[in-house]
């Protein structure tokens, strides 16, 4: 069997998928699995021991430049095709590929693309067992949606180095922040990340260990800022596999609704997460104690109307619960 699995855009839907890749891997232990994606989301793959080859799609500059996409797409015959992914271009991609089995989720307009277009569920559900349910198809089903993301050796050796450099020592109380995204309704002031921080370096001694990404500087400036103790000086921003190990390092993550806050549940690290517009459910995994959430529903959660809001549901969530919230895992888990 000649797999293609379809998942484009951001990282965090990429990473979703991984639990889909092991399953598959292991339904199918002989067959060959090809995963399409875009850059930079591609780095969650590239370690990825389940994968045989990762295709990365880049947006054609001509009409000739489609066919010749498509065109190879056909010429490598695949026998199945899974679309995580649903939108017009990856349903595009499916049904031009010619696979004699073609699954994706029944969007309106989009079924026509799928020989098995699967219902799509109206109940709040972790991402990643959203996409699982495509595997049904195939008579797959599991309980286990744990996130992979691997580091190799080079990645583990920069991280090490790095917390050298940066004058952590063994036994130091390390806490990764990431005050950052680019969409404006995930974003909590940063003047309360800065009141968290100072808080965590009076009352643990807490080492605050920044994690941000190209363009996202100065939301790190706004929290450093406005913070009265120092957190740990900056650095050369990393890859995303040198992020995942140096997550795999720290003693607990906290920040918005992020790329990062994935990386740190694939690496069982534990977390807490403040939500503003998309419900803390869709993005953490179920029954596991480890991965806390914050959220407020000011009652428009299900019937968003941003950007006419004034992101009550962000401004809802306060300091004090913050800390409460950091004090109990602080005590269970560090």
């Amino acid at each position: 069997m000649k797999f293609l699995l379809i998942q484009l855009r951001r990282i965090g839907d990429v990473l979703m998928t991984t639990p889909s890749i092991r399953l598959l891997r292991e339904s199918f232990p002989e067959a060959e699995l090809t995963f399409l994606t875009e850059v930079p989301a591609d780095q969650v793959l590239r370690n990825n021991p389940f994968l045989d080859e990762i295709l990365i799609f880049r947006k054609a500059q001509t009409i000739s430049d489609s066919i010749s996409f498509f065109r190879n797409l056909r010429d490598q015959q695949f026998d199945c095709v899974i679309d995580f992914f649903g939108n017009p271009r990856s349903a595009l991609m499916t049904r031009f590929s010619f696979a004699p089995i073609r699954i994706g989720f029944g969007f309106r307009g989009r079924s026509w693309a799928y020989t098995h277009p699967v219902k799509i569920s109206s109940e709040l559900t972790y991402a990643a067992q959203d996409k699982a349910q495509l595997l049904g198809e195939l008579g797959i089903s599991t309980d286990d949606f744990e996130l992979n993301f691997f580091s190799d050796e080079q990645d583990k050796e920069y991280a090490e180095q790095l917390f050298s450099q940066l004058g952590i020592r063994d036994g130091d109380f390390v806490v990764s922040l990431s005050p950052v995204s680019r969409q404006p309704y995930k974003v909590w002031p940063a003047e309360r990340f800065a009141t968290i921080a100072d808080w965590l370096v009076q009352k643990y001694k807490a080492k605050i260990l920044f994690l941000f990404g190209p363009g996202e500087e100065h939301f790190i400036d706004s929290v450093r800022g406005s913070m009265r103790q120092k957190a740990l000086p900056d650095y050369d921003i990393p890859s995303l596999t040198e992020t995942m190990a140096i997550l795999n390092k720290v003693d607990l993550h906290f920040g918005n609704d992020n790329g990062v806050r994935h990386f740190a549940v694939a690496g069982g690290i534990p977390t807490l997460t403040i939500f503003g517009r998309p419900w803390a459910a869709n993005w953490t995994p179920p029954m596991v104690d480890l991965h806390s959430t914050l959220e407020h529903d000011p009652g428009c959660k299900n019937n968003c109307t941003f950007p006419e809001c004034k992101l009550e549901c962000l401004y809802g969530v306060t300091i004090e619960a913050v800390q409460t919230e950091l004090e109990m895992m602080i005590r269970k888990y560090c």
